[in-house]
């Protein structure tokens, strides 16, 4: 391929792929392990505007370039359903897409699990674009799963830009991040442009997309949504006994009467294959001793799980309904920020709103309207446990820490006190330049931060941070008497600060969403 070749495919690429402009996602990779197997952890790179490079170095297969596909507008042109179930049938998602005419397009992921992609040819609001694939994705039977955008808006003025999907093509046409086509054959990379041209609707359109006609079951209208779909195809082996576990929650609700003879005509009316009187009857004396909260992750339920729409039900899911927590990212700087999202939508923490759950209840009902039902504190440990062990860290620019300030007012110490000609210009305050090291005296650093209204470090603080920099003491004779003197690099003054402390990683792919 030519160098026109390269530049027509890169700007397709990219023009589809339009998203948050701020950052972008990559890979940074760490040691290698024990197991001799490569470390590495995903990260958010702010970098805008974002170079051309980027999408080039991806279809060469240098760098794996992920897209955060929310904008600071909280609108999005492309949509995803990430599937992360093994094995999968890539051809047959294929075809049930295409039987129901949704104007999708399906890609394997690196992992061998699926993206399938929605394309707009112009931006609508996130919110919209989550609540179509949430649907869609009950449809065909992979409720539950991740929706990208992750968020219906993100906290732009706290600093907050969304999650990023690893995009597909890694490598260009030679790759095993591919799109199908309509037979679930293979796609090349001009192929796949040919799809996106074919499958990229309208805004108009894109909401005039429609599920599946089937039965409305008018008595379910009030109620979970995984069971009006359960019951218009009638409930097959396997999951039975869960999903009339599941259906006795909801008939208590609403027939607190007559609650057992509904568990019985369900079985009766929506069972593919009845079950026995003996497993019916057994579950009706579960709920009779007890009250029961729906078992919305137990299959089939999850399969055809919509939350946010069962949350508006009157029988829907209620106080024993476990909030969605997830996509914690921390901002890390001198007082972390962290941010999370909670059924959708996103919040904004400090470490101590995260740490205590009544705080975080409390942020969460000011911030987002949201009142997330509390857990026993053992429960909240261990989901804090579980968000922490994944997440997302980004590294604040130095500037905007306690550490920056410091070695900013540092600099300025060195450059502006003047230059001591030799040992004893030190006394008054100037900083000697001398075999490749700075010298000063800790006091005369201390009283010129303190002039400067610098009052965040202690002087253990200053000590740790100049030895940070590679720097030490050392003593001198000053005026008859041995003084204790401080020095670093001579290059402190010209070096990049940010990248000293944080040299730029090395980039390779990383394992997809």
């Amino acid at each position: 391929m030519g160098a026109f070749g390269r530049l027509f495919f890169m700007e397709k690429f990219r023009e589809i792929f339009r998203g948050q402009e701020r950052a972008h996602g990559c890979y940074i990779k760490g040691d290698i392990n024990e197991k001799g197997k490569q470390t590495g952890e995903s990260r958010i790179v702010r970098l805008h505007p974002q170079p051309d490079s980027l999408w080039t170095d991806h279809l060469s297969g240098i760098n794996s370039l992920g897209i955060i596909p929310i904008n600071d507008n909280n609108e999005c042109q492309w949509g995803c359903i990430d599937i992360d179930q093994y094995p999968l049938d890539h051809k047959k998602i294929v075809q049930q897409i295409r039987q129901e005419k949704f104007p999708l397009i399906v890609c394997r992921s690196k992992s061998g699990g699926a993206h399938i992609f929605s394309f707009v040819q112009s931006f609508i609001p996130a919110k919209i674009m989550r609540s179509k694939l949430q649907q869609i994705s009950g449809e065909l039977g992979y409720a539950g799963s991740e929706i990208f955008p992750k968020q219906e808006k993100i906290e732009k003025e706290r600093g907050d830009v969304g999650n990023f999907l690893n995009l597909p093509y890694f490598g260009g046409t030679d790759n095993n991040r591919y799109a199908f086509l309509d037979d679930g054959s293979a796609a090349t990379l001009d192929e796949f442009l040919d799809l996106v041209t074919k499958y990229r609707v309208s805004k108009e359109d894109f909401d005039k997309i429609k599920l599946s006609k089937k039965k409305n079951f008018k008595e379910m209208s009030d109620g979970p949504p995984c069971l009006e779909t359960l019951m218009s195809q009638k409930v097959q082996e396997g999951g039975r006994d869960n999903v009339l576990f599941h259906y006795a929650v909801y008939a208590k609700k609403k027939y607190p009467k007559e609650w057992q003879d509904k568990v019985n005509e369900f079985n009766e009316k929506y069972m593919a294959k009845k079950l026995s009187m003996s497993e019916v009857t057994k579950t009706i004396n579960q709920h009779a001793e007890k009250d029961y909260n729906y078992t919305c992750k137990v299959e089939p339920m999850c399969q055809f799980c919509n939350s946010s729409v069962c949350r508006t039900k009157k029988f829907g899911i209620g106080d024993g309904f476990e909030n969605e927590f997830d996509d914690l990212t921390k901002y890390q700087s001198d007082e972390s920020q962290w941010f999370i999202t909670v059924d959708g939508k996103r919040l904004s923490l400090s470490n101590n709103e995260l740490y205590d759950q009544n705080l975080f209840r409390k942020a969460c009902m000011g911030r987002i309207n949201i009142l997330p039902n509390a857990l026993n504190p053992r429960d909240w440990t261990t989901k804090l446990q579980q968000l922490l062990s994944d997440v997302k860290i980004i590294q604040m620019p130095l500037e905007v820490t306690a550490t920056g300030r410091f070695y900013e007012l540092l600099e300025e110490f060195i450059t502006d006190q003047g230059d001591a000609q030799d040992w004893e210009g030190l006394r008054l305050g100037q900083a000697l330049y001398k075999d490749e090291k700075i010298y000063f005296r800790l006091e005369a650093l201390v009283e010129f931060l303190t002039k400067k209204q610098f009052k965040t470090f202690n002087p253990t603080q200053i000590v740790t941070s100049i030895r940070g920099l590679n720097g030490d003491s050392g003593t001198v004779r000053l005026n008859g008497k041995v003084r204790r003197v401080w020095y670093v690099p001579k290059m402190f003054a010209q070096m990049d600060k940010d990248q000293y402390l944080h040299p730029k990683p090395n980039l390779e792919e990383e394992t997809p969403f």
